[in-house]
């Protein structure tokens, strides 16, 4: 995509306005079309509009909408290029959604429209740009190669979120008025919808702030246990895209590791933080900090899509041959998320410095220092099909042995 950026809050107001002409602008009645080809032209303009503003109302990704709008837009108007460009948290005008029918040719960005455009907070329409009074002394205007043009403004009140520009480098009279009143009102719907995706997006952040503050505060009662939640959820996700779980269950699966641990605020520092190995009782009250994670966890409201959080994070002690904690589940009992998380919990605990012996469920003491990757990961192999999912830890290494550029962007899919 063609990177362009503009300073919304410099942008100078033209010497020279014309105001949006109302001839020919709206869409005539039945009556009023002589022909068939008109009649059908108009009707499927609309059909287009009305189906493009029902699919915005639909979706929740804002690129995947915006490109949606270009490529629609682009069957009844046939343009060369159409950019969407939105305002960014620095003010400025960012390229979010491109569409060029000539491949690979990047062709100037007229910046005179578009401040004309946020200034006046109008739509524009130009069918010869080259002689239009308005900007056709512009140098920008010259040296962009286009002859028709349609520059919408995204508007939310009197607030400019961005703009939709459609042009055409070879034909005078490319577009009609109406078809800037569609733009405008697609445009709208935009505004409205973008809107609303940053509300999600702040409610999102504060969510995604509050689970994290709960984790820290859990692993910061251990100084060589920070950053172990963190980690787990990492990992985890990492060997849930290479298994292919889709994105909704990426995202539950990451919060689900981030508090999996947090039960243990219910278990005595005493013997939380003791250096050595547990007695039968200690142990006994260790053995309980997934049962106290559900319940702490079944006190919270979680969205629709995160409502299965509060399991996966309390069976992460599970075996798969039935012998492990709280409610020794087996095999496809245990959720898949769980498998997952049990698998990454292991490795890092394995593989991150302690001061006190490891050791496994059982008690068997392990070793006190770390344990390297390969070490770790034969130990996962060893117990696979009995305390561990074989698949998972098959993925598991495969995301350690062949990682996929894409393991890279963890926290990209929430």
């Amino acid at each position: 995509m063609e990177s362009f950026l503009m300073d919304t809050n410099n942008a100078t107001a033209m010497t020279q306005t014309q105001p949006i002409s109302k001839v020919d602008t709206e869409f005539l009645p039945e009556k009023d079309i002589l022909t068939d080809g008109v009649l059908r032209e108009d009707y499927e303009k609309l059909r287009i509009t009305y189906e493009l503003q029902r699919d915005i109302g639909c979706e929740i990704e804002v690129d995947m909408v915006l490109n949606r709008i270009l490529e629609r837009t682009f069957e009844f108007l046939n343009y060369d290029r159409g950019i969407i460009l939105l305002v960014n948290k620095k003010g400025k005008l960012k390229a979010r959604a491109y569409k060029n029918i000539t491949d690979g040719k990047k062709n100037a960005l007229s910046t005179t429209l578009i401040r004309h455009v946020i200034d006046k907070k109008e739509g524009v329409i130009s069918s010869d740009i080259l002689t239009d009074g308005r900007f056709n002394k512009a140098d920008s205007i010259i040296f962009s190669g286009i002859r028709s043009t349609i520059v919408a403004p995204i508007l939310q009140g009197n607030e400019v979120l961005g703009v939709i520009v459609i042009e055409s480098s070879k034909k005078v009279g490319a577009f009609a008025e109406k078809d800037l009143l569609l733009i405008m009102n697609i445009a709208s719907h935009t505004a409205q919808f973008i809107k609303n995706s940053l509300l999600h997006e702040e409610l999102r952040m504060s969510f995604d702030s509050a689970i994290r503050t709960l984790s820290a505060t859990v692993d910061a009662k251990h100084t060589l246990t920070a950053g172990h939640s963190e980690r787990v959820a990492k990992l985890s996700v990492r060997i849930a895209k290479r298994m292919g779980l889709n994105k909704n269950r990426l995202e539950a699966l990451r919060y689900a590791a981030l508090l999996h641990d947090i039960g243990k605020i219910g278990i005595s520092d005493s013997i939380l933080l003791k250096n050595g190995p547990f007695n039968d009782s200690e142990r006994e009250e260790m053995k309980s900090h997934p049962t106290k994670t559900k319940e702490i966890l079944d006190k919270f409201y979680f969205p629709k899509l995160l409502r299965n959080i509060p399991t996966i994070s309390a069976l992460h002690h599970e075996r798969i041959d039935g012998t492990g904690y709280p409610n020794g589940l087996a095999g496809a009992d245990i959720p898949l998320e769980a498998k997952i998380l049990s698998v990454a919990d292991v490795f890092d605990a394995l593989t991150s410095l302690r001061d006190y012996p490891k050791h496994d469920d059982a008690g068997k003491d392990l070793e006190c220092e770390t344990i390297s990757v390969a070490q770790a990961v034969k130990m996962l192999e060893k117990e696979a099909g009995s305390h561990f999912d074989a698949a998972v830890v098959a993925a598991l290494k495969e995301c350690l042995t062949n990682p996929k550029p894409k393991d890279k962007s963890i926290d990209s899919v929430c």
